[in-house]
């Protein structure tokens, strides 16, 4: 059974795993909510969400109000306190709760940073020590990826009773950066020497991110990796050895991987089930993975930057083909930093180079993994797997109704007949108002993008969060394929829900031609039984009308 631990003095219990939402932008909303009532039904009692999850929020909340289990809920906030305090009675009515159990601060550091009222006398922390003491409110926590130091502020101040750190047995993550002054590298070993015993004494909990690298510790089960840059010999690292070996530090209150399949909800929260232990043997082989990790793939430590020859940022070339190659990792590099801005050639600077200065601390041959590692990049390039780059954004923009942007998008071209396809699309928001989500007083002013085949409206995808303008969101669906075999065309447009009567021409984002294909080395027509193949056939018809679509 899982294990549940106290979170500090608040009276409630975690579940030791949680887990993390943000991926469920990224996946249709069905496979969200499926991935989180297994999890519950499973045990695991703790979800951490953000308003800016582009609805996770409410779709966690769904899925708690569906399992009819007791769920905690963990929210947070940012921004001038106006929003902050609408964030939070935004909580306490998506849930519903008259007291919710955990509200916090989101990456606090980065709120000091961008100078918002963290600490005054009517900022974030003692806004929610009010709430606290009027019963609204049963616990304070805040996520944070600074360094140890600061982490180690954060505990004395007394304020928290829980603290999010990012912890895990490779000691970086897949969005790990050397920051520029005043903030300091996130050392997240140190965090594991120092903080953990601190907070164990002061009787702060310890919540867990990245517990997985962001996917560099094991291939996803919902987004594997374009391309696994570590030794082959790593693959033998699994989720639940890694969570696992998370769970043995009796510091560690609960550990929050990202979510976003059935399969990982059940091998995720099947970790949480004691005991915790390792044979010296299963330790040595895990260490031993680790240790070939740490010589092939980079911790964007910074340390190689000032020392190469041609003046070329390597740790940041490393970051963003590193999130390029692993889907799924939801934020993005900025347009200053993407690969192809900082290295704009097409062979890799490396492979010219006769003057070698750069320097691994970590021994990784820098030329050689660069090299490599621009091969990679042009491959996903020239598949339209990459953002596009500001030099060609114009290029992109498509103008109706809802200018819009493609910054990205996959379609699937061939889909086996009656199998469903996946569909995503990232967009921008190119014009000058703001695109409406769906609820029960928007129904004429909310977005959706209607998908047709053979001009038949087959789905309509509703936005899941406002967009403002020059802010970007994701559309994720199924296309299911017809039954019969051939080719159809599929098109998508961005309109108002007001039905289908209502879509205009003007608002065309991307169109293809879909393949539909039977399985490899047979013949649907030869071997599905007519009765069958007649089935499928009215199937279609009640969905598209008369036979005549089939084409």
């Amino acid at each position: 059974m899982m294990r549940y631990n106290p979170i500090a003095q608040t009276g409630l219990r975690a579940s030791a795993i949680g887990f993390g939402t943000c991926q469920l932008r990224l996946v249709p909303e069905q496979q969200a909510i499926d991935t989180l009532k297994r999890g519950f039904e499973l045990g695991v009692n703790l979800v951490h969400t953000s308003p800016d999850y582009e609805g996770a929020d409410k779709l966690a909340a769904q899925a708690v109000a569906e399992s009819g289990r007791d769920v905690m809920v963990m929210s947070q906030g940012y921004g001038d306190m106006d929003h902050f305090e609408y964030l939070f009675e935004r909580a306490s009515r998506n849930f519903p709760k008259k007291r919710i159990e955990l509200f916090g601060i989101s990456c606090i550091d980065d709120r000091e940073y961008l100078g918002e009222d963290v600490w005054g006398p009517q900022g974030m922390v003692q806004f929610l020590l009010r709430k606290k003491k009027e019963g609204r409110l049963s616990g304070i926590y805040c996520t944070t990826h600074g360094e140890p130091e600061y982490v180690a502020r954060l505990i004395r101040s007394g304020c928290f009773d829980a603290i999010m750190v990012a912890y895990n047995i490779l000691g970086f993550h897949l969005l790990s950066y050397r920051p520029d002054p005043p903030k300091g590298f996130e050392d997240i070993p140190q965090n594991g020497e120092s903080i953990f015993p601190l907070a164990a004494r002061r009787g702060v909990g310890l919540f867990i991110m990245k517990p997985l690298a962001g996917g560099l510790l094991c291939e996803g089960k919902a987004f594997p990796p374009y391309h696994w840059f570590a030794p082959e010999a790593s693959k033998t690292l699994s989720a639940a050895d890694i969570l696992r070996w998370i769970l043995m530090r009796p510091e560690v209150c609960s550990v929050i991987p990202g979510t976003a399949s059935v399969k990982e909800a059940e091998e995720n929260a099947l970790a949480g089930y004691p005991p915790y232990e390792f044979t010296a043997g299963q330790l040595c082989n895990m260490e031993s993975a680790v240790v070939q990790m740490k010589a092939a793939l980079c911790s964007r430590c910074g340390h190689c930057d000032p020392l190469c020859s041609k003046s070329l940022p390597i740790s940041w070339l490393f970051r963003d083909a590193y999130i390029c190659h692993y889907p799924s990792e939801t934020f993005e590099t900025l347009d200053r930093l993407q690969y192809f801005t900082l290295h704009p050639w097409d062979t890799a600077a490396c492979a010219s180079c006769h003057r070698i200065t750069c320097y691994c601390p970590h021994g990784m041959d820098i030329p050689k993994e660069l090299i490599r590692l621009h091969d990679r990049m042009l491959r996903l390039k020239n598949q339209g797997l990459l953002p596009v780059t500001p030099a060609i954004r114009a290029d992109a923009r498509i103008d109706g109704p809802f200018p819009v942007e493609v910054i990205r998008h996959h379609v699937p071209t061939e889909i086996h007949a009656g199998r469903n396809g996946m569909c995503r699309f990232y967009l921008e928001n190119a014009g000058s108002r703001t695109w409406k989500a769906s609820c029960p007083d928007r129904t004429q002013e909310a977005l959706i993008m209607g998908v047709f085949v053979e001009k038949h409206l087959i789905k309509r995808v509703p936005l899941r969060q406002d967009v403002v303008p020059g802010n970007r969101a994701h559309f994720c669906f199924l296309v299911t394929a017809p039954g019969r075999t051939g080719e159809y065309s599929l098109s998508f447009t961005l309109q108002s829900a007001t039905g289908r009567t209502r879509l205009k021409k003007g608002t065309l984002v991307f169109r293809s031609t879909l393949s539909v294909v039977s399985s490899r080395n047979s013949d649907p027509l030869r071997h599905v039984s007519a009765a069958l193949e007649r089935a499928l056939q009215l199937i279609w018809e009640r969905i598209f009308g008369s036979r005549g679509n089939l084409g």
